[in-house]
This record gives C-alpha cells, sequence and structure tokens, in this order.
C-alpha cells in the first residue's frame, strides 16, 4: 500500500471452509485492524450440490468481519464432470454427467453472486488438466476435455458446460452486478432478478426431485422468451449448432405475471 496507494490488494485466497476462517483469518484480520487490504478471497469447489456451501461460506465470512470493508471474490470454484479415480483407476465419487455439471455451473456463480460475491472465477480455466497425474477433481473441472483420463472424449471437444458458460456470459453480462435481487429462496426454488441495460432478466431453479410451479411477477412487457441453460443433448460433441441447442420458448404475460413450470435445469427469462 505504501508504494501503490490506488493497488487493489487481494488476500492469500482462503482454502480450508472448515477451521481457516476462525483459526487464521479472524485473528490475522484482527492484527491488521481492517487495513492493507482490500478484497477477501477464498476458494471453494464441490460435488453439483456443492454451489450452496460455496455460497453460504461468503455469508459467513460477512459475519466473521462485521464492519470492515472489503469485496469478496471467489477466485476458485467449480465442480467435475466424470469421476474421481484412485491410482488403480476405481472410482473413489460419485460419476456426474456433462449435464450435471453444466446445470451445477450455473448454480456455482448466481449464488454466490446473490451474496455479494464481487468476482467468480472457474478453475482450472477453459481446458482441463491441471498437471496432476490421474482422474483429480482439478484436472477435471475444465469446460473442454483435454485427450487424458477415462471419461475423455477427446481433446479439444466442448463439454455442455462450454455451452451453457457462453450462454449465462451472453444473457446476463452488463447487468448491474451491485443490485441482485433475491427473490424466492425457499422451498427448493432459487430466483434471482437481474437488471441488464434497464430491463429485468430472472435466473431460477428447482432443487426439488419433482417439477415445480413458479409465478414470476412484475413484468412490464406482452411476453417473455424463456430458455434453458442447459443443452438439449447429453454431451457437448453433439451440439451442432449452438444458435438451436437450448429449449426456448416465448410465453405471454397475463397481469404483469407468468407461471413457469420449473425442472432442476437452471432458465434465463427475458
Amino acid at each position: 500500500k505504501s508504494a501503490c496507494a490506488d493497488c487493489k490488494v487481494l488476500m492469500g485466497g482462503m482454502a480450508s471452509a472448515t477451521n481457516g476462517l476462525k483459526e487464521f483469518f479472524e485473528p490475522v484480520m484482527k492484527n491488521l485492524g481492517g487495513k492493507y487490504f482490500d478484497i477477501f478471497d477464498y476458494h471453494c469447489y464441490g460435488d453439483k450440490d456443492g454451489w450452496k456451501k460455496c455460497g453460504n461460506l461468503a455469508t459467513e465470512i460477512k459475519k466473521t468481519f462485521p464492519g470492515y470493508d472489503f469485496d469478496i471474490w471467489l477466485s476458485e470454484t467449480g465442480t467435475l464432470s466424470g469421476a474421481i479415480r484412485n491410482a488403480s483407476g476405481e472410482k473413489i465419487s460419485k460419476n456426474q454427467t456433462e449435464k450435471d455439471q453444466a446445470e451445477s455451473l450455473v448454480k456455482f456463480y448466481i449464488y454466490p453472486l446473490s451474496k455479494d460475491v464481487k468476482k467468480v472465477f472457474w478453475a482450472w480455466g477453459i481446458l482441463e488438466g491441471f498437471g496432476e497425474e490421474g482422474d483429480t477433481l482439478f484436472n477435471k473441472t475444465g469446460l473442454i476435455y483435454d485427450g487424458q483420463d477415462l471419461d475423455d472424449l477427446g481433446f479439444g471437444v466442448k463439454k455442455l458446460s462450454y455451452y451453457t458458460y457462453k450462454k449465462m456470459v451472453e444473457a446476463l453480462e452488463g447487468s448491474d452486478w451491485d443490485n441482485i435481487e433475491t427473490i424466492q429462496e425457499q422451498g427448493g426454488i432459487y430466483v434471482y432478478k437481474f437488471m441488464k441495460e434497464g430491463k429485468p432478466i430472472w435466473v431460477a431453479w428447482n432443487d426439488n426431485d419433482a417439477e415445480k410451479e413458479i409465478t414470476i411477477f412484475g413484468i412490464n412487457s406482452p411476453s417473455v422468451k424463456i430458455t434453458e441453460a442447459v443443452p438439449n443433448y447429453e454431451t457437448g460433441k453433439e451440439v451442432m449448432d449452438y444458435n438451436t441447442a437450448f429449449p426456448q420458448k416465448n410465453q405471454s404475460v397475463e397481469n404483469g405475471k407468468i407461471k413457469i413450470e420449473l425442472k432442476d435445469i437452471p432458465v434465463f427469462v427475458e
């Protein structure tokens, strides 16, 4: 800070969710008096349901340091497609399909962002491969296959999650990230409202086993476009035309509201 008062200083990422917050970061923050850094960073991975833990951890960070003036970044997060295996090739985790990963990717972003996380970084990048030997978690979180390991469909083959990420960026880029409105987080239903260039966009998903009907209110247009966030295929290798890969429909608005039969696949409502 003495060398560059305007530089944004990011604290080394908290990688231990169980004890790192209380045992290490709380005394460090106390000794610093909340000064000298601008961004509190944490890392969080998991299976397809790990997004809940990752978002709730941001809430825990804010509760632990009330009154401190810093942004929160999630600089490492992700979930895999395929399975983790030991050196003998035996599975030591449940298998996750490409569809599991793609559905979860949206949740790994939207849920932490709704908890006031300012930036979320998918690790390790777009192409698979962390550099470890074998079918490890970090080697398989990428959105494009690297040609290695047992679940691989070939170097350069894009997963469903690649197309989902692209669709999410197209839908939400340019939104007012400081004013994400949580509409619902109960009964297994999650609905969030974004504002992009003065127009609302809702992101919603259903965490229940069965479909649920939801109602979205406050729509000031005669119709909406509803787009599922995951291409209608089992693997990304099957996607031949990005523009037609996502189930999409237009729905009329009645009295400023719509009803949607919501499944586990997140949807964008524009």
